[in-house]
């Protein structure tokens, strides 16, 4: 029903042609872009039966991120955020 709402505002009004064209070209874009997301990212995972937990079956080559949630300095504290850089490598003594 819509498809043919489309073709016939197509026919009326030809200049409507192109954009019809550019809004449906990047919607399937957009959903090409996600299948492929969601088929070969190695973070998703569909298996659950055989695969439980993914995350301990990780080599020692796979590249994953660690996230740290706790907050190292506070505000305006440099001897903190001094510490912080040194231990992370930025600074040397």
């Amino acid at each position: 029903a819509m498809f043919r709402i489309m073709v016939t505002h197509a026919k009326k009004h030809p200049s409507l042609i192109p954009l019809f064209l550019i809004i449906g070209s990047g919607g399937v874009g957009a959903a090409l872009y996600v299948m492929r997301l969601a088929m070969f990212n190695p973070d998703v995972c569909w298996d659950k039966k055989n695969n439980p937990e993914p995350w301990n079956k990780l080599a020692p080559n796979d590249q994953y991120k660690v996230k740290q949630k706790q907050q190292i300095f506070r505000k305006h504290d440099t001897k903190s955020i001094a510490y912080c850089f040194r231990t992370l490598g930025y600074i040397r003594k």
